[in-house]
């Protein structure tokens, strides 16, 4: 999977996205949330994320794991 991260400037309501020549995916999840609101820092879910490496293969959908993660941190 290639996941990129970046902030973009809203013009006329609208963003554009441009993905590197080394994308080949055909479909993308699209996040959208105002900067200020997206935590600089975010040490607080190494933990998390060692127990996720650390559990092997998960039975558990994306939506599933995400709205997990919602409940718990948002």
């Amino acid at each position: 999977m290639t996941a990129f991260r970046d902030f973009k400037r809203v013009a006329n309501n609208k963003v554009e996205i441009i993905l590197p020549n080394e994308f080949e995916d055909q479909e993308v999840e699209v996040i959208v949330m105002p900067k200020n609101e997206i935590p600089d820092d975010l040490s607080y879910l190494t933990e998390e994320i060692q127990k996720g490496l650390d559990s092997g293969i998960s039975e558990k959908t994306h939506e599933q794991v995400m709205q997990e993660l919602k409940e718990r941190y948002a």
